[in-house]
This record gives structure tokens, C-alpha cells and sequence, in this order.
């Protein structure tokens, strides 16, 4: 599991069906200071957190989690969205 920022959005108007009721985000890795990681963005799947653009979101980089979140298998989805996170605190 990792930080990601959400840095954008995605229309599909032609999806795989089990994409049907997932919003697609672009995210971007994020340190503990919350600033972006300097690493390709990613596609993640949104099973219904209502992630938008801004949000630190926690996400899974497998696709079991995928597969766990939205009941589909199989689905083409490796990257997905666990919870929108509100805040965090890492003590040194």
C-alpha cells in the first residue's frame, strides 16, 4: 500500500464492463510530507470512494485488491484505491 496524490482524471466512453460502475483517477506517489514523488503517474481504480482531483488517496498495487473491492473476476485493474485518506501523522 502507498500514498498517491489524485493529479487528474479519465473519461472511457468505450470500458471494459467491470469498469462500469469505477471512476478511473490519475495519481502520483506521495512522501509522508505530502509532496509528489518524482515517478510516472498511474492509472487507479476508484470502486466508489468518490476520490477527486487533490486527494491523497491510499492505494493497493496488486490485483487481488482490485478483484476483493469490486467483486469482479477477473478485472484488468492492478492499481486500486483502498480509502480517501484525511490526514496522517509519522512521528520521528
Amino acid at each position: 500500500m502507498r500514498l498517491c496524490r489524485v493529479t487528474g482524471t479519465t473519461t472511457a466512453t468505450r470500458k471494459d464492463e467491470s469498469f462500469r460502475s469505477s471512476k478511473m483517477l490519475v495519481i502520483q506517489g506521495i512522501d509522508l510530507d505530502g509532496a509528489l514523488l518524482d515517478e510516472r503517474d498511474m492509472l487507479a481504480l476508484d470502486p466508489g470512494f468518490g476520490a477527486g482531483v487533490g486527494d491523497v488517496v491510499l492505494v493497493a498495487r496488486e490485483g487481488s485488491a482490485a478483484r476483493q473491492l469490486t467483486g469482479q473476476d477477473p478485472i484488468p485493474a492492478n492499481v486500486v484505491v483502498l480509502g480517501v485518506v484525511d490526514d496522517w501523522d509519522v512521528e520521528d
